[in-house]
């Protein structure tokens, strides 16, 4: 991908997530013409953006979201959820376009909008292919319900699909042509895996059914249905309306400077309206860009150019739409890019000064032990270091922060959608979303918030009646809330529906098998809860499109216990119910107590332990096979360090033994140890090569000796 489209993807990106913001905002505060303002100059940039990389379908489709936005901004036409829900699609299709590029590095060479439909129902003019498909075939288009135009990747071959077999398998088939994307060239030149297709077809299926039988390949493809008319629509103008473009030309012909913006932008209004009255609608568009050029550049030539070629009976030239620089610059003014490489290279340079710091700090203790005098200067350079390595080390990790904004955003619409189809009214509330949190926890945390949103607005919220008859507002309030405390970032979902039935927990918890009778009556109210975290666990009595199939709450442990996190949950009868994820600043420093076992040394994550103690090796009975120790009357499982790593485990000289307790998420554990050696903060290298994915092993540093140290991960061995 070259540097301009990467630029254009970027940018995009941003302000497709303003845009989408700005819209839910609007939907709210009609009214709001600031907001209105900015959400214009989003798609405004959008698609001047689009016209610098000559990307003409979405330069079209941004367009038509630019009149919807107008209208609203001048007052004809009011800003309704319809028109919002209509502008919101078009960013939908705005964002798989910047995935499709992101994927092949150059733009999609199927991309074009589909038939652009007001409130009213009016459907733009059919492009060019879909006319020329239906005069072709004039005895299927009688028949036909749908128009599919199908343009696959030139390395599609490659990855193993197969565009004929693809589009002869459509449902409902009529017809089907086969062109050339590009010019074949010379024979012998010719590279026999490169998909170099154009297909296009005709089927009495509906569109939806089309969209389901292409899924995964909207980027590349554009399907049409095929309304009366669409064979001819585009080919000739009304007479009245010829009449209008030739009385705007001669307008223009005789202004005058004095004149010339009244007389230009009146005639490309009039000239745009009357193309508009009789369904030409993206004909309307060019000349409104037309227009647009012709009042920056002051010269009437590109609005005479589009109507001479409209009086030709031909489509008017593209022209590039000027980019609002003002847009632009607040974009780009509270942003820094920089390249991912970069990051990490810094990162491993980190990593590399830390284990040269620790290093000193080894030499520091040798010293201590000979000249008093060299000790205490090592001692003194030592904390020099020590500084600076930190200072420089916080930095690196500070540029792999993101604000959470980057997927709270997401969630408006979502709750959006998700009450439109539930019938439920709700209110999202967020808050802290300026929250910084490492690269890696912002990329993980959209799944496990979307399993705990699916189950508030399921299963947690009641239905309008039902707050009704409990006394409650009709509308819900869902509040997604994120802090930074300490080291870790808290994030709580918290919802005023009916809260969680601890009854109907206990009953399909006994049903399923996932408890016995007599757990069931020394379990306390945290325990009864803890248990809808359990794999297939699931309260609701049918399966939705939403919730219901058992894979929820177990998936949001799983995820937030991957980076270091953990989930809790408090629910109150007939007042809602709080989830709270805590998870690390930061998944690269980490904080480690180094313990021997069987004459190794290896690292323990310090948010894991509870606490380190030495008991008498009496004190270590048996509960069948299984080693545990009583503990504040609880029972905790033993594991042998060495043992459980494949080494030989080496006596204790006191008999007593020292453990260190750890617990992750529901686990909790005692490992037996022979010795606590040290507190480090390490920057870790991930396992690589034959050694990645080892289970147990989180990854590994130097230590200041050259000795390599694994840090263990404690979740994966107490399960």
């Amino acid at each position: 991908m070259n540097e301009l489209l990467l630029q254009f993807v970027i940018e995009s990106r941003e302000l497709a997530d303003a845009a989408g913001d700005g819209l839910l905002a609007l939907e709210q505060s009609p009214r709001d013409a600031e907001r209105l303002d900015e959400v214009f100059r989003d798609f405004h940039t959008l698609k001047g953006g689009a016209a610098i990389v000559e990307f003409t379908a979405m330069e079209s489709a941004m367009h038509t979201v630019e009149e919807v936005l107008m209208q609203a901004r001048a007052g004809t036409r009011p800003l309704t959820s319809a028109a919002i829900e209509q502008c919101l699609a078009r960013l939908d299709q705005v964002t798989e376009w910047l995935d499709a590029i992101e994927r092949s590095g150059e733009l999609p060479r199927a991309a074009a909008s589909p038939p652009h439909r007001t409130e009213e129902g009016a459907a733009a003019s059919p492009p060019a292919w879909l006319t020329e498909i239906l005069r072709k075939h004039s005895g299927a288009a009688a028949r036909a319900l749908t128009a599919v135009r199908y343009v696959p990747g030139a390395e599609s071959l490659y990855q193993g699909q197969d565009p004929v077999q693809r589009m002869t398998s459509l449902p409902a088939l009529l017809a089907l042509d086969l062109a050339a994307c590009d010019p074949w060239g010379p024979l012998d030149r010719l590279d026999p895996f490169r998909c170099n297709l154009v297909l296009t077809a005709l089927c009495a299926a509906s569109p939806a059914d089309l969209q389901a039988h292409m899924e995964g390949q909207s980027a590349e493809c554009a399907i049409v249905p095929i309304t009366p008319g669409s064979a001819t629509s585009g080919q000739s103008l009304p007479p009245r309306v010829t009449q209008v473009l030739q009385a705007q030309q001669a307008l223009i012909a005789a202004t005058s400077a004095k004149n010339f913006a009244g007389h230009v932008g009146s005639a490309g209004a009039v000239a745009a309206n009357a193309l508009r009255f009789c369904g030409r609608l993206e004909p309307a568009a060019a000349l409104t860009r037309a227009t647009e050029q012709s009042l920056l550049a002051l010269s009437a030539q590109p609005l005479q150019e589009a109507l001479a070629h409209l009086l030709a009976g031909e489509t008017p030239a593209a022209s590039a739409a000027a980019p609002d620089p003002l847009a632009a610059r607040k974009v780009m003014a509270h942003t820094l890019r920089i390249e991912a490489e970069q990051v990490d290279a810094l990162v491993r340079l980190a990593g590399e000064l830390t284990v040269a710091n620790n290093a000193i700090g080894h030499v520091v203790r040798l010293a201590q032990t000979g000249d008093s005098a060299l000790a205490g200067l090592l001692k003194e350079r030592h904390d020099a270091l020590e500084r600076l390595v930190g200072e420089l080390r916080g930095s690196v990790l500070r540029m792999r922060m993101r604000p959470l904004r980057s997927v709270l955003h997401r969630f408006p619409r979502l709750v959006r959608e998700m009450s439109a189809n539930l019938g439920k009214p709700v209110r999202l509330v967020i808050e802290g979303e300026e929250t910084d949190a490492d690269k890696a926890i912002v990329e993980m945390l959209f799944e496990p918030l979307l399993h705990v949103v699916r189950n508030a607005m399921d299963h947690g919220i009641e239905s309008a009646g039902e707050r009704a008859a409990a006394g409650k507002p009709a509308t819900a309030t869902l509040r997604i809330k994120a802090e930074r405390s300490g080291d870790q970032v808290l994030i709580e979902i918290s919802d005023d529906g009916a809260g969680i039935d601890l009854s109907r927990v206990r009953r399909v918890a006994l049903a399923r098998g996932l408890v016995t009778g007599d757990q069931l009556l020394t379990m306390t109210e945290a325990d009864t809860l803890d248990l809808i975290f359990a794999p297939g666990f699931s309260t609701a009595a049918k399966v939705t499109e939403i919730s219901g199939r058992g894979v929820g709450m177990d998936a949001v442990r799983r995820a937030v216990g991957r980076v270091g996190g953990h989930v809790s949950v408090a629910s109150t009868a007939g007042r809602g119910t709080t989830v709270r994820l805590s998870l690390p600043f930061s998944v690269m420093m980490t904080h480690v107590m180094t313990v021997e076992a069987g004459g190794q040394l290896f690292g323990v994550p310090v948010e894991a332990i509870i606490e380190t103690i030495r008991v008498p090796r009496s004190a270590i009975s048996k509960v069948g096979a299984a080693p545990v120790v009583i503990l504040r009357d609880r029972a905790l499982p033993v594991v042998d360090l060495a043992a459980a790593l494949g080494i030989e485990p080496v006596a204790d000289d006191d008999g007593a033994t020292l453990v260190v307790v750890g617990a992750t998420n529901a686990e909790c554990g005692a490992f037996r140890v022979n010795r606590i050696v040290e507190r480090l903060d390490l920057i870790l290298k991930p396992l690589e090569g034959l050694l990645a994915g080892t289970p147990g092993i989180m990854g590994t540093t130097l230590l200041g000796d050259g000795r390599v140290l694994l840090v263990l991960d404690i979740a994966e061995m107490l399960q």
